[in-house]
């Protein structure tokens, strides 16, 4: 009986000892990455060590609508000039593409290749209407009134875009030549509706204008009106950015109802493997890299308390005062562009976009409408 009993005793030890060197070898190893599977979060180190080089002015006017061509040149519309022009990545050589527009232009909508563009004008009465720019042709053809949100597809030969019938309110999804003829209805909407195709692909995503006292509803269709399907549901004030090679989401989205919180999260195409990323931020304030795994983005500050997002961000005169950052979104490592000295100015930025080498970060500032670049 006393030999069991030491038997017993001497193996307990044993497990004990071996228990003991894999707790220490395996769960406290520091190069084993963390993540909070209870709340799925990403959690990295953080990198604050600034990666980038300067934060530079780019075009001296105030701007809408910036954006930059395959080929490498900045395309925009100049507020002080009142016209359509073309510059270099540095803001040189400047050139007016169109000009002479029958009202104020409020959105900018450009081409893949940039060589026409969809205006959204204010006119002298005070409606606004959305206009098809050709700037080969010099043309500049007015849209149906009824006509709201657009989209172009990815070979930027169609459009689609959001039209509520002026008789029973129906609103539908369809797809049309860039002028709006030839069109055809692919879906019936429910909402007022953000639309976005998607990228690789025919397809095109759409949902709900993100609403922090609403669920969003983010669906995709075919170009012909086949296949509708949900992608994700039930996420408050939620806004979505495609990767460049349509395998990944990023989403924007609060944790509850009318929450002050909104944070950034991922998912792949089919709306599977969603991740928070723990990012506090919009999607106005992001952009992907062209490896569809790494973003760079703006993180707001200087937020009112009980500011209520997105909507308030948008419906009230709220700028932020944000800090620039990089991440790869695979393993959640987080790194600083800029050093805060550097930010000798609050910056507002929107509209985020990066040059054809990606060796510069542009973007907007809403306070001043002036166009900004980040050396990478």
């Amino acid at each position: 009986m006393k030999k069991v009993f030491y038997f017993s005793l001497g193996f307990l030890f044993l497990v004990l000892i071996f228990l003991g060197a894999y707790n220490f070898v395996f769960r406290n190893n520091v190069n084993s990455p963390v993540v909070n599977q209870g709340k799925k979060i990403i959690e990295a180190p953080v990198d604050t060590t600034p990666i980038a080089t300067n934060i530079v002015a780019t075009i001296n006017e105030d701007i809408l609508g910036a954006v930059v061509s395959p080929d490498g040149f900045l395309y925009y519309y100049s507020l002080d000039e009142q016209a359509l022009k073309k510059a270099s990545l540095e803001g040189k050589d400047k050139s007016t593409l169109l000009s002479d527009f029958p009202g104020t232009p409020i959105r900018l909508l450009w081409s893949p290749k940039r060589d026409r563009v969809l205006i959204y004008l204010k006119q002298t009465n005070g409606q606004s209407i959305w206009y098809f720019a050709d700037l080969v042709t010099k043309t500049l053809v007015p849209l149906k009134g009824e006509i709201s949100r657009i989209a172009w597809n990815n070979l930027g030969d169609k459009i689609f875009y959001q039209y509520t019938d002026p008789k029973s309110g129906e609103k539908t999804l369809n797809i049309a030549n860039p002028d709006a003829t030839g069109w055809k209805k692919i879906a019936d909407l429910y909402h007022d509706t953000f639309i976005a195709p998607i990228p690789q692909s025919a397809n095109v995503s759409f949902w709900s204008r993100p609403n922090a006292l609403e669920k969003t509803y983010f669906e995709s269709v075919s170009s012909t009106g086949e296949n509708r399907h949900t992608i994700l549901s039930e996420r408050f004030g939620a806004d979505y950015l495609w990767s460049p090679n349509g395998e990944h989401i990023l989403v924007s989205a609060g944790a509850e109802k009318g929450g002050k919180d909104i944070l950034l999260s991922t998912m792949n195409g089919n709306g599977g493997e969603f991740q928070s990323i723990a990012i506090p931020t919009i999607i106005s304030k992001v952009i992907w890299s062209k490896d569809s795994k790494t973003i760079y983005y703006a993180l707001p500050g200087s937020l009112p308390e009980d500011a209520v997002l997105p909507n308030d961000y948008f419906d009230k005169p709220i700028h932020t005062k944000d800090t620039f950052w990089k991440m790869d979104t695979l393993s959640g490592k987080k790194s600083r562009l800029l050093d805060l000295k550097e930010l000798t100015q609050n910056f507002d930025s929107s509209d985020l976009f990066l040059s054809p080498n990606e060796d510069f970060l542009f973007f907007t500032d809403r306070s001043t409408k002036r166009l900004y670049r980040i050396g990478l």
